[in-house]
């Protein structure tokens, strides 16, 4: 397998430009069908996890409800991976989005059934298995080369920006507003509409041509589990990657963690309903649009390592900061209820428990823009064709196993220490991933500043351990 040098003149690009890769009209139609998608699955995981929570009232089966989505991906993306490589992916993206406004449409019948809610969205999820890894190795394809950090980072960016819409806004707008079967024939519509876009874009021929095995299935399924070992040792022979994805591992984890949290956090420490834990997710969704706004205009003057450091060791602040507001607002409650009481209506909100929130909940979606960005445009510069579609399902595969464990533990701690602590679990689970997250981001940025990519020196790639390896610096 040959090593991978980063192409360095794509760091110099100036990402101000963005916008000018909307001339490209296949890159338009596969944006548009993200856009739609991207929205139609955020509005509605909102209204799932309001019915989860607002019928069991548990941080845990708020869990289990997002572990179906995460668990197809373990189990599928690295095999779709393999199959993306070897199938028209176009096809697999509008077959993908067929199936899940069929399968959304079920929703409507099962009601509050919150068993059948995991059946159903656990076969949804497995469909955007196949859907994840065929759009993200379509860019390359139809886009060129030195306007992959802008395509990116336009993706990226309507990633956080339909979320904050979606699942922050619309998605329990139409829930508190007109119920849960408006969100599912809504979704369905979106889907379908999704699957049209796609239409336009130019087929996209595999990149390698032979099947994936013999006729016989026993020998298929040994060169698919053989493609895929080749695609580890791959990731693990080139440090940069291994990196890249460690930090987009980290990233995931935490938002999974929030995102099983944040029902709880509104009911227990903001005392709202259950769909009102938007005042926690959509401001964090607003804060990663602009951070990637931020890193479209200033970011190629920065390192990446740089970025990503500064990105881990505020939002282990951001997390500890989270979990303190509990205690800190009863401790201060008592001099800030006189000067609340004595402000205009319109600016009492200002100095609310739930403005502090929001204040801090846009900061973690900045510093979660300044983790994900570099390292997935690192990613999509840096593989080479014939392993990148194996690669995208290793990421997808590595991005769900590193929340796996967290998004289930973390809410059943929570639980747990809400029996023998009331209401002291989800704080005290924020204030130790906060620990842990800043001393992750404290020992990056030692062993990358010593290694001088926090100046952008260039490195010698080693395939030693990751302190001594090259790691891309811009």
């Amino acid at each position: 397998m040959t090593r991978v040098e980063l192409p360095h003149d794509l760091a110099s690009q100036d990402l101000a430009g963005a916008g000018s890769i909307f001339a490209n009209r296949s890159f338009l139609s596969l944006w548009t069908a993200q856009v739609l998608s991207q929205l139609a699955s955020n509005m509605v995981l909102a209204g799932l996890m309001a019915i989860v929570v607002g019928t069991t009232g548990s941080n845990t089966a708020n869990a289990v409800l997002i572990l179906t989505f995460l668990f197809p991906a373990v189990a599928f993306s690295a095999i779709a991976g393999v199959i993306v490589e070897r199938a028209d992916a176009k096809l697999i993206m509008f077959g993908a989005n067929v199936l899940r406004a069929v399968g959304t449409i079920l929703f409507i019948f099962v009601g509050a059934n919150v068993l059948l809610i995991y059946v159903i969205n656990l076969l949804i999820a497995t469909v955007t298995a196949f859907f994840a890894p065929a759009e993200l190795t379509s860019i390359p394809r139809i886009v060129d080369r030195r306007q992959l950090m802008p395509a990116n980072s336009v993706f990226v960016l309507t990633v956080n920006a339909t979320f904050a819409i979606g699942f922050g806004f619309l998605g329990p707008l139409l829930l508190t507003t007109t119920g849960p079967v408006a969100i599912y024939v809504v979704v369905a519509v979106m889907f379908g509409l999704a699957a049209l876009a796609i239409l336009p874009i130019p087929g996209a021929p595999p990149e390698i041509t032979t099947p994936p095995g013999a006729a016989v299935a026993g020998r298929a399924l040994t060169a698919v589990l053989q493609e895929l070992r080749e695609g580890i040792a791959f990731v693990r022979r080139t440090p940069r990657i291994a990196w890249s994805l460690t930090y987009l591992g980290i990233a995931s984890s935490l938002i999974g963690v929030v995102g099983a949290l944040g029902p709880g956090f509104a009911t227990q420490i903001l005392r709202l309903r259950a769909e009102d834990f938007f005042f926690i997710m959509g401001p964090a969704g607003l804060g990663a649009v602009i951070g990637i706004l931020f890193l479209n205009g200033y970011g190629r003057t920065i390192p990446r390592r740089l970025l990503i450091d500064l990105g881990l060791v505020a939002m282990g602040i951001t997390l500890i900061a989270i979990a303190a507001v509990k205690p800190v607002s009863v401790l201060v409650s008592p001099a800030v209820r006189p000067i609340q009481s004595n402000l205009p209506e319109l600016l009492s909100p200002f100095v609310s428990l739930i403005a502090v929130v929001v204040v801090i909940a846009v900061s973690a979606g900045i510093e979660y823009a300044f983790v994900a960005i570099p390292s997935q445009t690192a990613l999509q510069e840096e593989l080479p064709g014939d392993v990148r579609g194996r690669i995208f399902g290793i990421l997808n595969t590595l991005l769900s196993v590193a929340s796996f464990l967290p998004v289930l533990l973390a809410p059943a701690a929570a639980d747990i220490l809400n029996i023998v602590f009331p209401g002291a679990g989800i704080p005290v689970v924020m204030a130790l991933l906060g620990a842990f997250t800043l001393w992750a981001g404290i020992a990056s940025w030692g062993r990358n500043h010593r290694a001088g990519l926090h100046e952008g020196r260039p490195q010698t790639a080693m395939a030693d351990p990751p302190e001594h390896s090259s790691a891309d610096g811009q």
